[in-house]
């Protein structure tokens, strides 16, 4: 039987579920915490509700180098199209806004999710990151 969720844009609400994710996932943020709050006052993330708990989350920024910026998802959710809904409509905030290509810093066990969805490596990456990963990049098309 296939997971039954919805996604839609996150509330100030939100922020401590958001929290929940990201430490579950990653690590306790580090700082984020701001930038998040920006990015949901400007109906800039999206999180995906799981018997109206928030199953995983993302953000994206389009005044950025790298535009998307966070894609989580918990762990007993993935596979099951969580993160793809997550990618579609935050692709769709993305173009809404203008951006011609989005961008990301994919953390290599993302790096596959990526490509499947027409993300490919940029070469000669400039930008510095304080974990190990691969950038990559998607044209409008």
């Amino acid at each position: 039987m296939p997971l039954e969720f919805s996604v839609r844009l996150a509330t100030a609400e939100d922020l401590e579920s958001i929290q929940r994710v990201y430490s579950y996932v990653i690590g306790p943020p580090t700082g984020q915490e701001r930038t998040w709050t920006r990015l949901i006052s400007g109906g800039a993330m999206v999180v995906a509700e799981v018997d109206a708990q928030i199953a995983g989350f993302g953000g994206i920024d389009s005044d950025a180098v790298e535009q998307l910026k966070w894609l989580y998802v918990m762990p007993e959710y993935q596979g099951a199209g969580v993160g793809t809904e997550l990618l579609k409509q935050l692709e769709e905030i993305g173009w809404s806004r203008g951006l011609d290509a989005i961008r990301l810093h994919a953390a290599p066990g993302a790096f596959l999710f990526y490509r499947k969805h027409g993300y490919r490596e940029v070469q000669g990456d400039d930008v510095s990151h304080d974990h190990d990963g691969i950038t990559m990049i998607k044209e409008r098309v």
